[in-house]
């Protein structure tokens, strides 16, 4: 009498529910790290500061370490680039530099955007106006790109904070 050489079906059984734990615990994994990269680390405190002789209120929501979180950083620097390239090619387009339509306020943030996210063809120059939970991106009419802490809104350019270095944003985001 021969031997039946099949494999246990037992077995099989083990080892697939084994590989579907192993899959299931992956995948929570990943989740937990999705979760904790886009969670605030923090919460936001608000800071009044004076800059310039003018008073500002800043809101700052640093990772416990106070050093900014990369994901923020690494927005900062993108949105940065973008504005940067929106108005260079607002300038080519037209001859001029494009100016914020009103002072830069917490209300005013997203409209001062308008001359490059609301522009006639070829533009629009921007998709929409970067964000401001973490950072604050400014320019004005004479061509200057600057970044602020988030929460801080500078009626002038900061020379302090220019956007010529992408380095800027280390220092400010948040």
């Amino acid at each position: 009498m021969g031997h039946d050489h099949t494999p246990d079906s037992a077995g099989i059984g083990s080892l697939g529910m084994i590989i579907g734990l192993a899959a299931l615990l992956a995948v929570l994994v990943i989740v937990a790290l999705v979760v904790s990269v886009t969670l605030p680390s923090t919460t936001p405190s608000t800071v009044p500061t004076t800059i310039g002789g003018g008073s500002h209120t800043t809101t700052t929501g640093a990772s416990p370490s106070g050093t900014p979180a990369a994901s923020a950083v690494a927005a900062c620097k993108s949105d940065l680039e973008s504005v940067q390239t929106a108005l260079a090619a607002y300038q080519a387009s037209t001859g001029a530099n494009a100016a914020p339509p009103a002072a830069w306020s917490a209300a005013s943030y997203p409209t001062n955007f308008s001359p490059l996210t609301n522009a006639p063809a070829p533009g629009p120059y921007l998709k929409m106006p970067p964000g401001d939970n973490d950072y604050v991106i400014e320019f004005d009419a004479a061509g200057h790109v600057w970044v602020e802490p988030p929460g801080t809104f500078t009626a002038a350019y900061d020379a302090a904070n220019d956007g010529t270095s992408l380095a800027v944003c280390t220092r400010v985001a948040r």
